[in-house]
Formats: C-alpha cells, structure tokens, sequence
C-alpha cells in the first residue's frame, strides 16, 4: 500500500468489521496500518505483527475495539507511543469512560477525541454516513480532512464524554423508531400486507409530517412550553386504547403501546392533558 504526497501514517487499532471498514476507508489517501489482538483480519493488505510495530512512527491512531476496557488495556500497553501521539477513539462506551481515556492520554502527552459511529459498518466511507466527535480541537482540526473520509464529521465540543452521550442517545432514537416500524409492520402482517408495499408510505411520511413535527418539538422542548393547539395528551389517549385493541385482536404483542399509553397517563395525571405530547419529556425525565 502506497502512501500519497496529502496523506499520513495512520494506525487502526481494532476489532471486528466496523473496526475494518474505518481501515479500508482511510487507506484511499494515507498509508493504514491494521492490528488486531486476535489476529481475525486476515484479508487486510497491511497487517502489523505487533501491537508496537504497529505504532511505531504513526501520526494518528484510531481505536475501535469491544469496548473501553478494551481500548484502556492495548493503550496500557503501548504506553510508551502514546506520549506526543493523537488518538482517536471510536470504541463505543459511557461519557464518563471516555472522560478517564481523555484524561490518562492527556497525561501522558497525547490529545485524545472521542467520536461515534451513527450507523453500520457497510455506510463507513460514505460521505453522509453520520460520525461524531468530542475531546481535543485541536486535534479535530488537524485531521478533518482525514476524518472526513468516514463519512460526514461533526465536532461537538471539548467535553470528551459528549459524543458518548450523543451515541446512546442517537442510538436510542434509532431503536425507538426501528421497533415503531416492527411493530406496526406486525400489525399490517396480520392483514397480509407486506412491509414492502408500505414502507414508501412510511419513508414518505416520516420525511413529511414526523420530520416537521420533531422540529416542532425541538422548539416546544427548548421553550419549556407544550401548547396543545393542534393536538394533546387527552386527544391522544383514547387513540392508543384503539392500537391496543387492535393488537390483542389480532394476536400482537401490546407491551409497546402499554408503555406509550402509560406514559401518557402519567402525563395527564401530572396535569399535562391539555398539553402536547412533546410535554411527554416532563414525565421521561421525571420532572
């Protein structure tokens, strides 16, 4: 693998095909270094056969591993490339995880960014493949352009522990809006109704009406103020009584709209049933 006039020496630490797919999108303009501690990635064409011939003179080391024990005990163990070196850490983990790397890193010398991963392994390279980092500006700056290869790069800040927190709570959004479709792809099964057939319907709809009404929300949740103008707790529930029902007819599971009913019981015993379900939020966070 030849290295280009515009690119660095880069060492990906890792593990597993997320791990080797951030590899293979870095190589396309620097000179990548691969190591694995189990040795799994046989078919990547620069291979190190240790963990220090795998550091020694790279400008920028990128870890994605298990976990951050995981990423914590290989650093350990190179501790000694660590000092003047730039990490970036893409081993998802807690805030306060990414805040002790952060600050062992830092002192022994490195500057240190946490980043995220937003999607699957098969959307690393892609230029509107989500990716996002917190920690070190510095560091962030230097290497955009290079960052940027993984898809699109969003700096959050100093903080290291923000893209931590960024990722479960994205990741959340995601499962939360993937077992909305299950389930109401299960409903539709019932009838016969392949989830190919509405899944346009669906796509369009979300990219329509659920995206303005987020961004409605955004601005309700920022303001700490629910009008119900258009639509309320008290209007909602008896809707889900009629999902509920639905389900039990049909044979489907009815864990997922007792929870939402409940949520929204609580909301309106909380005195919120003339508000809008973004008041919702009051009863999530136990306000």
């Amino acid at each position: 693998m030849m290295r280009t006039p515009a690119g660095i020496s880069v060492t990906v630490l890792g593990r597993g095909v997320r791990a080797e797919a951030m590899a293979e999108a870095l190589a396309t303009d620097n000179a990548v270094t691969f190591w694995d501690e189990h040795g799994d990635a046989t078919h990547l064409r620069r291979r190190a056969d240790s963990l220090y011939a795998a550091l020694d003179g790279a400008s920028l080391v990128v870890v994605c591993v298990d976990d951050y024990g995981a990423a914590a005990r290989i650093l350990g163990r190179a501790e000694q490339y660590i000092t003047s070196r730039d990490v970036v850490n893409v081993t998802s983990g807690t805030s306060a995880q990414a805040r002790h790397l952060a600050a062992w890193v830092g002192e022994r010398g490195g500057r240190y960014l946490d980043g995220a991963l937003m999607a699957h392994p098969e959307h690393v390279g892609k230029p509107k493949t989500v990716l996002v980092y917190s920690g070190s500006e510095e560091l962030f700056t230097h290497h955009e352009r290079l960052l940027g290869q993984l898809g699109s790069a969003t700096y959050l800040g100093p903080d290291p522990g923000t893209a931590a927190l960024y990722d479960v709570a994205m990741l959340n959004f995601a499962w939360a809006t993937l077992i909305g479709y299950l389930y109401s792809a299960a409903l539709l099964r019932t009838a016969e109704v392949r989830a190919t057939a509405t899944t346009p319907l669906l796509n369009h709809w979300m990219s329509t009406t659920i995206a303005s009404v987020i961004a409605d929300y955004a601005q309700q949740i920022d303001n700490g103020r629910y009008p119900g103008d258009e639509e309320w707790l008290e209007l909602d529930a008896p809707l889900m009584d009629h999902l509920i029902q639905a389900a039990q007819e049909r044979g489907i599971d009815t864990e997922l709209p007792r929870l939402i009913r409940s949520l929204t019981h609580r909301g309106i015993e909380a005195g919120h049933g003339s508000d809008s379900f973004a008041s919702l939020i009051e009863t999530i966070a136990g306000s």
